[in-house]
């Protein structure tokens, strides 16, 4: 009999737990029928029909009766044994603590794993804005041509695998036409995130803030729960006020109900709080806080940028910022909302064009809104897979272990199952016993891993905050988790059930009530236990080499040369509000702080810059070589607008020329500083300094006076991008947001106090961001290996852990079940070691199978991991054969008990008890 045909009957014996539900639904329809027959007969009979049911009801009564009180007998005895069967399956529990204790522990650790994971996972690809009827809402996105002239863009644009422009901003005045079209859409509304420097009776922090057009609230249904929400009076008749979230509310002002009519500084302006949000609401970004709203009216006010003489954005068709989305009305499809909204777009944006250009290739489309502004899918969409993937091999192999060590049970209770059998049990009740029992344990497992699950969700989240940033993402523990780990655990009990169950099936009564079973009735329970631990090492040694492979990536990164000296440097940014320093009031403020940072003691130097490498990504211009035609290649690379002392400060040295120096003021010629990938690329065969180039954000022609070393830019993987450096005193109108850069003699957190000061000195509204130093900054970039790191360390010991108890186990039946055979051996002149040697042999094989088998499926899953990793390749030869003998070296040390144990075997006792 096949191991198919086997679990055919397996399966058919499982239906009968089913037929019974069957016949009575069937047993219902026949009575009907009957009854139906039998009023008919009666009616020709001459009966009036309310006569002839009456009469065909009694006749049928008694059948009809008997057969109900059956079917409630029935229900009450499947009840009772199911109660019964349950005390036993505790009971049973109850006499086998170890392993109950072994069960819980590792299966609460592998559903828990699966449900922080599951959690954070949820966040990434599922969850949805917490507002009404998020599937209806669509963000609005255009697309042009590869060859198209696009608006100027202060946002999200990118080329998609066509090559065609893709962006979701528009201008405000083409917001407007597109709101005119009320019978395309319920609601349409525009909103902005950005940072704001909000001060509280005098106390400066940087919030989130999000600008929105007067009928967001109402299109997202969100209600305040103080005051007011922002209306659309507030677009028509601009005023300062301000929404703030729930949480904001609570942390700023203790939840008092006074904050209405209160004013907080918001970049410097007041600004009057007319409501509070409720406080699952949290911005139209969902992988943000957003702690104030303002109207969007209020941008020249806030936050002015200088563009064709004026700081307004409300009247500049020119420059497309604004987040639009709609709420879809439901007698509208949605193909023709789009093209009604497609209709306006083209004729509205061609004020917007660069020359005022005729957009032929530009088009509307509609894009899902439920999420909001998401740019959490797209960064954690692939890890967030990865680690489900790595969580649920770890469940799996927790189930497969469960089910070796009730499979061994199961085979020790022999005896119990043929007594049960011979005194006229049904098999079906044995395989409902079994997967009771097996569910039990799921489900005390479950509880485990819900505990485990809900006290580590947010360890992830924890991982990739930043030390001096607040966490920005919060995880809801929510009916879906709850649901899921109610299907993990009846899902992992009926998988690990399944083998003991099957295997009680086929118990052969007469063996078991013998003191003893022949050594051949168990040969393939054992070899299906053997196929379960070589299917346990498989799994341990993907997880194994997985680990490995990011361990090592975070050590290669970790060892990657940087091109500067990143000890005892402190890092803060500043962020001056538009509405009191322009460009040469932050010139002159920057300037003033290098002078009161460089005196402060223990200060050995002090620079500033636009990006902060390592840590703030890219910020390009265009570069044209001056003095001969624009070739290939020749476009937007790398920029860094920085102090004087950058260079130094960093300890990036110079190859070649010089750096900035005091004379290199707004009065004289501009010069830059390029690096060597720069120097390479445009100048491959002759010298750069004194070479001139042309820049999108000079007025003139930029002198090359120096050639830097190159250093690491946005991140440690990425290669060095060509680079130049330019002094911001000649650039006031590049000047805003800056890093500065602090080098000390000692560690540089002990004079924060002092920096602090200093700055309070010359704006007491000007507040510190973000600080850390360069150690942490680098530490932080590398949270994303780290946590794959550390999360795949811990699941390859916990793999380890269950591999040797799984080894463990099944040799350890073994030996019990071919003791007597053993012993014939022994009698026959078998040496102690050659009995040792021979259980270690059948554990060496095991292992070497299950390695083999790990190692082709860790190859065919490395290409999921290749992208992920950094410096090696999937088949990493260290990695995997370190994974291989660390794996060998665990099944040879979990054998060596029940192999000892096997050498020591008395041959007279054993052959006594044969």
């Amino acid at each position: 009999m096949t191991i198919f045909s086997r679990f055919h009957v397996f399966a058919a014996k499982l239906s009968g737990l089913f037929r019974l539900r069957k016949a009575d639904r069937e047993s219902d329809d026949e009575m009907r029928l009957h009854l139906q027959l039998l009023t008919e007969r009666f009616i020709r009979q001459g009966m009036c029909p309310e006569d002839a049911a009456s009469a065909a009801r009694r006749q049928f009564g008694n059948t009809t009766l008997l057969q109900q009180g059956q079917r409630e007998m029935r229900a009450i005895m499947s009840l009772s044994t199911l109660g019964r069967d349950l005390r036993f399956s505790m009971r049973q529990l109850r006499r086998n603590p170890t392993l109950t204790i072994v069960a819980i522990t590792s299966l609460g650790l592998g559903i828990g794993a699966n449900t922080a994971i599951f959690t954070v996972a949820k966040k990434v690809l599922f969850d949805t804005l917490p507002v009404k009827d998020p599937k209806q809402l669509r963000m609005l996105t255009w697309i042009a041509g590869h060859d198209q002239k696009v608006p100027l863009v202060w946002g999200d644009a990118f080329s998609n695998a066509s090559g065609e422009r893709v962006s979701s901003s528009f201008s405000y005045p083409v917001f407007q036409e597109l709101r005119k079209q009320t019978d395309a859409f319920q609601y349409l509304f525009a909103f902005k995130d950005v940072q704001m420097t909000a001060s509280v009776d005098g106390d400066p922090d940087l919030i989130s803030a999000e600008f929105v057009s007067g009928d967001t609230f109402n299109a997202l249904g969100v209600q305040p729960v103080l005051g007011r929400t922002l209306t659309p009076a507030d677009d028509t008749a601009p005023s300062p006020v301000a929404v703030i979230s729930e949480a904001y509310w609570t942390t700023h002002f203790a939840r008092s109900s006074s904050v209405l009519g209160k004013t907080i500084s918001l970049n410097g302006i007041p600004t009057t709080i007319v409501g509070i949000a409720q406080g699952s609401f949290t911005g139209l970004q969902i992988d943000t806080i957003t702690q104030v709203f303002v109207p969007l009216t209020m941008q020249p006010l806030l936050l002015p940028r200088s563009q064709n003489g004026s700081t307004s954005l409300l009247d500049n068709p020119q420059s497309w910022w604004l987040l639009v989305m709609a709420r879809l009305r439901p007698d509208i499809s949605e193909g023709r909302a789009q093209a009604e909204l497609d209709a306006v777009l083209r004729p509205a944006a061609t004020a917007g064009m660069p020359d005022g250009n005729t957009p032929t290739q530009f088009h509307l489309q509609f894009q899902p809104g439920d999420r909001g502004l998401d740019y959490l899918k797209g960064a954690f969409a692939k890890p967030s897979y990865i680690l489900l993937l790595l969580a649920g091999l770890v469940l799996l192999l927790a189930c497969v272990n469960m089910a070796n060590l009730l499979l061994a049970r199961a085979s020790a209770r022999e005896r119990e199952v043929s007594t049960r059998l011979a005194l006229g049990a049904g098999r079906v009740g044995i395989v409902r016993q079994m997967l009771i029992e097996s569910l039990l344990l799921s489900s005390l497992g479950g509880a485990a891993g819900l505990l485990v699950g809900y006290f580590g969700r947010n360890l992830i989240p924890h991982l990739l905050a930043k030390s001096w940033r607040p966490e920005t993402m919060r995880l809801d523990f929510d009916g879906r988790v709850v649901a899921f780990i109610v299907g993990v655990s009846l899902a992992t009990g009926i998988l690990f059930g399944l083998a003991p169950a099957w295997q009680a099936t086929r118990t052969n009564v007469n063996c078991g009530l013998k003191d003893t079973t022949h050594v051949t009735s168990s040969r393939q329970k054992i070899g299906l236990g053997k196929g379960l631990v070589i299917f346990q090492i498989a799994l341990s040694a993907i997880l194994l080499i997985g680990a490995g492979l990011f361990v090592r990536t975070l050590v290669n990164l970790s060892h990657t040369p940087l091109g500067f000296q990143p000890d005892n440097i402190l890092l803060f940014r500043l962020d001056p509000p538009r509405t009191r320093y322009t460009g040469p009031q932050s010139t002159a403020l920057y300037r003033q702080l290098e002078e009161k940072l460089t005196a402060l003691p223990g200060v050995r130097s002090v620079s500033l810059s636009t990006i902060a490498i390592v840590g703030d990504g890219y910020s390009g211009s265009t570069f044209h070589v001056s003095g001969r035609p624009i070739v290939k290649g020749e476009g937007r690379i790398q920029m860094n607008v920085v102090g004087t002392d950058f260079l130094a400060t960093l300890g990036i040295p110079i190859m070649h020329g010089r750096g900035f120096d005091v004379h290199d003021t707004q009065t004289s010629p501009m010069v830059a500083v390029i690096n060597q990938t720069l120097a390479q690329k445009y100048f491959p065969n002759l010298d750069p300094l004194g070479q001139t180039f042309e820049s999108e954000d000079s007025s003139g022609p930029i002198q090359i006076v120096g050639i830097a070393a190159d250093t690491r830019y946005a991140n440690l993987r990425s290669t060095t991008p060509p680079l130049f450096y330019l002094p911001y005193q000649q650039h006031a109108d590049d000047v805003g947001r800056m890093v500065v850069e602090l080098r000390t003699f000692a560690d540089p957190t002990g004079i924060v106090n002092q920096v602090r000061a200093a700055v309070a000195s010359l704006d007491p509204n000007l507040p510190l961001i973000e600080v850390r130093t360069m150690t942490q900054q680098i530490d932080s970039s590398l949270s994303n290996e780290r946590i794959f790191a550390r999360l795949t360390a811990g699941f390859g010991l916990l793999a380890l852990l269950l591999a040797s108890i799984g080894i463990y186990g099944i040799m350890a039946y073994t030996v019990a079940r071919r003791a007597s055979e053993i012993g014939i051996r022994m009698a026959l002149g078998a040496r102690t070691d050659q009995v040792l040697c021979m259980v270690l042999r059948e554990a060496s094989w095991m292992a070497l199978a299950g390695v083999a088998i790990g190692i082709s499926g860790a190859l065919w899953l490395g290409r999921l991991l290749s992208a992920m990793l950094y410096g090696l390749k999937p088949s990493d030869p260290l990695t995997l054969i370190t994974a291989a003998a660390l794996l060998i070296i665990i099944a040879l040390l979990a054998a060596l008990g029940p192999a000892r144990r096997a050498s020591r075997i008395d041959p007279i006792r054993a052959l006594r008890h044969e």
